[in-house]
C-alpha cells in the first residue's frame, strides 16, 4: 500500500524549481563558507611564514616544514571543495536557466 502523499498537478511542476532554487542557496552558502576557511587557511600560512623568517634560527626546521606542508596541503584541499561547489553551481545555474526558457 501506498502511503506517499499523492501530489496535485500543480506541485509536480513547482517543486522541481524550488528544489533547485533550495540547493543553488545551499551551495551559495558553501560557497562562502569555503572562501572565508580558505581566506582563514591562508593568512595562517602568510602568518607562519613570518614567524619563520622572524625565528628561523631558534626553531626545529623538521618540524616547521611538516606544519607548513600541513598548512599547505589543507589550503589545496580547501581550493579543490571550493572548486567542486562552483562547478556544482555553476551546472545548476545552467539547469535553472534551461528550465525557465
Amino acid at each position: 500500500m501506498d502511503t506517499q502523499p499523492k501530489q496535485q498537478k500543480g506541485e509536480e511542476l513547482t517543486n522541481p524549481s524550488k528544489n533547485t532554487a533550495e540547493e543553488y542557496e545551499s551551495l551559495v552558502q558553501q560557497e562562502d563558507e569555503h572562501i572565508e576557511r580558505l581566506k582563514t587557511c591562508t593568512k595562517l600560512i602568510w602568518d607562519a611564514l613570518a614567524i619563520i623568517s622572524q625565528k628561523a634560527s631558534v626553531l626545529h626546521m623538521e618540524t616547521v616544514k611538516e606544519a607548513a606542508d600541513h598548512l599547505h596541503i589543507m589550503e589545496l584541499d580547501l581550493r579543490r571543495e571550493l572548486f567542486k561547489v562552483r562547478l556544482k553551481k555553476s551546472i545548476l545555474a545552467n539547469k535553472m536557466k534551461q528550465t525557465q526558457a
